[in-house]
């Protein structure tokens, strides 16, 4: 006959544990969830370390549970084992990715909607997923990079600082004034009227190139203004010098004869 209290003697407590076990990882589940929301952790890696801590609890339940029942677990966790090694060499270049995910979700080197440059790719982030971040160019296409990429190169965010400055370059012929040359540009970036006035914009002489004088204009601006005053001081710089009679020269050799 089948003695139901031997059963129940053996298989009561390891039932109980079980019970118990699956309730306290539910409410750890919880927990974690509550810490992870109020530590500004980005919410894609939120599900990743909940299943992950649930999965190590379910793994410690299962193997306590079977060591009560009078299951020899040292066995069972050598399969276990041996099954996370062969899992994690297969797909040692995904969790490269998965790792670099998890590391920029935690330190943010830049958030959705910002433009960044890494490794020959250039756009603005469209999502950050846990093996791969994908970006829009400015074209309209869609590029997906592994994260292993981004963490293992530098990340250039043209975006994430709320002030950008504004440099460009032109030249001038040797007989022109100078400053008056740097007033005419000085005067057309204030017309703009999205430069910052301090730091004040400036134009300086960086070079005197063969064939000119090369001014540089330094202006800062607002991150969100920086192309259109940009393009607009790049079409209308050469507009201003020529309406003060500053003539842009184009290069020349002089050949001299005997």
């Amino acid at each position: 006959m089948v003695n139901f209290a031997a059963i129940a003697l053996r298989f009561g407590p390891a039932l109980g544990v079980l019970i118990v076990g699956a309730i306290l990882i539910k409410g750890l589940q919880k927990v974690i969830k509550k810490i992870l929301e109020k530590t500004g952790v980005d919410p894609m890696l939120h599900k990743f370390i909940i299943n992950a801590a649930k999965i190590a609890g379910w793994s410690v339940l299962i193997v306590s549970v079977l060591k009560m029942i009078g299951v020899d677990t040292t066995s069972v966790i050598t399969v276990f084992a041996a099954c996370g090694a062969a899992v994690a060499l297969a797909l040692q270049g995904c969790l490269s990715n998965l790792a670099s995910g998890i590391l920029i979700m935690i330190t943010t080197p830049f958030k959705k909607g910002d433009y960044i440059t890494c490794a020959g790719n250039a756009g603005s982030v469209d999502s950050i997923n846990l093996l791969h971040t994908s970006i829009i160019t400015v074209d309209n296409q869609h590029i997906s990079i592994p994260n292993a990429v981004l963490t293992g190169n530098a990340i250039t965010n043209a975006t994430k600082l709320q002030t950008r400055r504004v440099d460009i370059r032109i030249g001038i012929a040797y007989e022109s004034d100078i400053e008056l040359a740097k007033k005419a540009i000085l005067d057309m970036a204030d017309k703009t009227g999205s430069f910052l006035e301090k730091p004040a914009a400036l134009v300086n002489v960086v070079e005197y190139a063969d064939s000119a004088i090369i001014l540089e204009f330094r202006g800062w601006c607002s991150t969100s203004d920086y192309w259109s005053n940009y393009f607009t001081m790049q079409n209308g710089m050469k507009a201003a010098l020529d309406a003060a009679g500053i003539e842009i020269p184009f290069t020349q050799i002089d050949i001299h004869t005997k």
